[in-house]
Parts: C-alpha cells; sequence; structure tokens
C-alpha cells in the first residue's frame, strides 16, 4: 500500500494531472509537433520529450513554466510537511514533543533545512507551554514572544507561497490579534502572483483566512467582519463552490457572536443544508457540531458565564 504522505508527483504525472484538470483530451492537445500517442507515451514514461516541445504543450494549456514548477513543488513531501507528520496524527503530550523537539534539533545541526527546523524548534515550545501553562486570557505574551522570529520573517517576504502560508497556519495561535489580522492581509495580498494559476494554492490562502478568522471572531469582531468581507472580494472571481459555502456559514458564526443570534442560526444552517444537499455530509456533520457550540456559548454569555475563548490549533498542512 502506498504511503501517499511521502509520495512524490514527477514531472510526467504533473503534466497529466494538469492536462485532465482542464478537461483537454490527448486528441485536443496533440499538433503536429507532438503526437496524441506520443503525449499519451510521455505521461506514462514510455518515453522523452524535449524542453522546447514541452514548454510548447504547457502554453497550449495556457500554464506557465513558472505555474508549472510551483505545481511540482506543491506536490513534492517537503522537510516542514514531513516532520509535522512526527506531531499531527497522535495525541499532544510532552514526551511525544519532546521527541518532536530534538528530531528538529538534530535536523537542526546537521543543517538540515535550517530555518525550517529552527521555526519548528519554537513550535514545539509554544505547544509545550500550553501543555504546561494555564493560558487565562488570549493572546498570550509568552507564546507572542515566542512567535516573534515567525511574524519577523513572514512581514519581510515580497510573494508568500505554500510554505509561507503553511507556516502562517501552524503559528496563527501564537500570535497577538493585530499581528494575525495584519499578517492575514499580508497574506492575501502577496500571492496574488499566482491567483489566474490552476495551483493549490488558492485552498492555502482560504484555510489561512478561516484559520484566522476563528480567532478575530471571538477576540475583534471588527476585524472578524473585515475578513469576511475580504473573502467576499476574494472569492467573486473564484469559482470553488464549497468555499462560498463556508463563507456562508462564517458569516452566521459571526452573526451569532454579534448578537443577532437567529439571524446567524438561520444563516448557518442554510450553508449546512447546502452542503448536505451536495454530499458533503461528513463537512456538514462538523458545521453543525460547531453550530452547536456557538450557540451553546451564547447560552453562556446570558448565564454569566465566560465562554471558553481557546483558540484553534492546526498541524494539518
Amino acid at each position: 500500500m502506498t504511503d501517499k504522505r511521502k509520495y512524490k508527483m514527477t514531472i510526467e504525472e504533473t503534466f497529466h494531472h494538469l492536462r485532465t484538470s482542464k478537461k483537454l483530451t490527448l486528441t485536443a492537445l496533440a499538433d503536429q509537433n507532438a503526437s496524441a500517442s506520443f503525449i499519451g507515451k510521455f505521461e506514462k514514461h514510455e518515453t522523452n520529450m524535449s524542453v522546447s516541445r514541452f514548454f510548447k504543450l504547457l502554453e497550449k494549456m495556457h500554464v506557465s513554466q513558472a505555474e508549472f514548477e510551483f505545481l511540482l513543488q506543491e506536490n513534492q513531501d517537503t522537510y516542514l510537511t514531513r516532520r509535522i507528520h512526527l506531531i499531527n496524527d497522535q495525541p499532544l503530550t510532552l514526551q511525544s514533543l519532546a521527541h518532536f523537539h530534538d528530531t528538529v534539533e538534530k535536523d537542526r545541526n546537521n543543517d538540515l533545512d535550517n530555518q525550517a527546523s529552527q521555526f519548528l524548534m519554537i513550535l514545539a515550545d509554544g505547544l509545550a507551554l500550553l501543555l504546561t501553562h494555564d493560558v487565562k486570557q488570549w493572546p498570550d505574551s509568552q507564546l507572542s514572544a515566542q512567535a516573534k522570529p515567525i511574524q519577523n520573517y513572514l512581514l519581510s517576504v515580497d510573494i508568500w507561497g505554500i510554505y509561507e502560508l503553511q507556516l502562517f497556519t501552524l503559528f496563527s495561535f501564537m500570535l497577538p490579534v493585530d499581528v494575525l489580522y495584519l499578517l492575514t492581509k499580508v497574506a492575501i495580498k502577496r500571492v496574488r502572483s499566482y491567483e489566474n494559476s490552476l495551483l493549490n494554492i488558492q485552498a492555502h490562502l482560504m484555510n489561512v483566512i478561516w484559520t484566522s478568522f476563528s480567532t478575530l471572531v471571538y477576540e475583534d469582531l471588527s476585524a472578524a467582519h473585515q475578513l469576511l468581507d475580504m473573502a467576499d472580494t476574494y472569492l467573486i472571481d473564484h469559482i470553488d463552490v464549497t468555499e462560498k459555502i463556508t463563507l456562508m456559514f462564517n458569516k452566521g458564526w459571526y452573526a451569532i457572536e454579534a448578537g443577532h443570534i437567529e439571524k446567524g442560526k438561520q444563516r448557518a444552517r442554510t450553508a449546512i443544508n447546502i452542503y448536505h444537499s451536495l454530499g458533503y455530509n461528513k463537512k456538514a456533520s462538523d458545521l453543525e457540531q460547531q453550530l452547536a457550540h456557538h450557540i451553546k456559548r451564547q447560552e453562556e454569555k446570558k448565564h454569566g458565564y465566560k465562554p471558553d475563548g481557546s483558540r484553534v490549533i492546526s498541524l494539518y498542512i
């Protein structure tokens, strides 16, 4: 059985993925310099193709060289994802975090992706702090101080790729709310160079936006509302229906937190029903649980209880 986490797409397989995602048959893509049979053999690793011919076929698919190289890189099993797999499939304990920390420290000493290993050591320390330190109020000053190197790095990068979006997702729980909001805006702005591509960077960006929203809706309603507007604007030109449904649900969530409970419940349930109608029953079930939690928070507020305001921690990148 293939371990998909360690699987790497080849150039030929990435080319095949692009062609089929554009609904192009071999015959439709073929020309006088590359027959359908030749392209098919290339995709199956049965023949080689010249660089010039390869780039001409990419051009026919309206895919730039940079886009192809980015997609190829995206499907590689990177150091960051390999190391995160050590902790994202098991309960977090001080022992598992100590093992994780020791592993990435050895990586750093061996000069194996020095920057990423340094950042992952900070993540291990931050998670360990959560297990030993009762956070009374978010954002936590100790966590914010630990995350400063990641914050500075993300602010310094002119164009964000998958790596930067993954770092944001991993470390968002450690960031001050104003920095969280700022970096979300930075993320939207700095992935613009890829916005017309076929790449999965859009899905990563939306994950960043929703991760940030899940914190802002509890800690800064004004910023949460502005983030919804940004997501609305961004999704106008994108056809991902599921993200638009998620936006509808999160607008309902926002309305509930803003005190418009019935309006929020109605909007959120509409989104859930759409997911059910499309056959996304697991997603719909997850959102039903979230909605029940949001409603329960409002009931706790009515009875004078302070709801749990803990942040979302995402180790799935």
